[in-house]
């Protein structure tokens, strides 16, 4: 190494530098300040860090190890290294993994997750040489707001409504005092069916809301549910988050078991759509683990087109004990 390399504890004042790397490496995705400032407010139980590779006073990489609030053990973490391509294939990125292995060993890991796109060949080399073992690939698939065309799906969510159902964004359902309650019990029971690469751990209702309504990129225009008008009850569901980009983030689309097959699904990613035009956005991005047929042919069907996957990996550092 030829350069002054110095790898030093994450400040406060790193927030700009830290969106910087971030951008420099995946250029087609939004980050920034803000962004990552809300994603370090962390649940207290949660044990995280991150250190930053500076050259000539000159922040070029960052490493970071945290825990998963829904995927929560006290002793499995994820960690990640990221640096700036002009800075890479020099020993930094090493430089930083050591780091964080050494924050993190006085916490007894028994397990690190990190992750990668399938178009990262060196990335990809590089886990597998430390004994990092695929777990879950998912794919990011993109829509052209501006391009789509309804006239296919003409009569569909008028079909939904017919048979029993209201298709409401959560601005319509705040008169409704009880309707952060409904949204949270339809969650519960929509995450059990999502893959992940660990054991999904309970959230309460007090951190759901934290997550939702306190959070910036909260859109409650763009957050639909279906209502069985029947009983009130909230059925199914899919949500639109602002981003830092010219795109909206598709959060979690979803159908409780007994409300499956009556095109609810369907319905309420058409009405984001509609939303999504009017908005003014360029794209709607979502992401989807490979095997999950279902969602993945709605999206298919609709015209979102794949981008290269992501790919989970895990090391295995023991054996797993029960979460305390």
């Amino acid at each position: 190494m030829s350069f002054n390399l110095v790898i030093r504890p994450f400040e406060d004042r790193d927030y700009p530098a830290l969106a910087e790397v971030l951008k420099t490496a995946w250029p087609d995705e939004a980050h920034s300040e803000a962004s990552l400032r809300e994603h370090d407010d962390h649940a207290p139980q949660i044990k995280w860090g991150r250190f930053v590779a500076e050259v000539e006073g000159q922040v070029v990489g960052v490493g970071d190890y945290t825990q998963f609030e829904g995927m929560y053990h006290p002793q499995k973490f994820g960690v990640w290294v990221t640096v700036k391509p002009a800075f890479r294939s020099q020993g930094i990125g090493k430089a930083l993994y050591r780091q964080v292995l050494s924050a993190l060993k006085p916490h007894h890991p028994i397990s690190i997750l990190s992750s990668t796109r399938e178009d990262q060949p060196q990335a990809l080399a590089w886990l597998q040489k430390l004994g990092f073992a695929e777990k879950m690939r998912y794919w990011e698939s993109r829509l052209n707001v501006r391009r789509f065309d309804f006239s296919p799906w003409a009569g569909r969510i008028e079909a939904v409504e017919a048979a029993g159902f209201e298709l409401k964004s959560l601005k319509e359902l705040e008169a409704d005092k009880e309707h952060r309650q409904k949204l949270y019990d339809l969650w519960l029971e929509a995450r059990l069916d999502v893959p992940r690469p660990e054991e999904m751990s309970e959230v309460s209702f007090e951190d759901y809301c934290k997550w939702v309504f306190e959070s910036r990129y909260y859109l409650p225009e763009g957050h639909f549910v279906a209502i069985d008008k029947s009983t009130g009850q909230y059925v199914a569901l899919s949500t639109l988050w602002k981003t830092d980009g010219d795109y909206l983030q598709t959060g979690l689309t979803g159908t409780r078991r007994a409300y499956r097959r009556k095109g609810l699904a369907l319905a309420l990613k058409l009405k984001a759509i509609h939303f999504a035009q009017a908005y003014g956005t360029k794209e709607i991005r979502t992401g989807n683990e490979t095997g999950n047929r279902a969602m993945l042919a709605i999206n298919e069907a609709l015209g979102f087109v794949k981008q290269p996957a992501w790919i989970d990996y895990v090391l295995t550092l023991q054996e797993t004990s029960s979460p305390s």
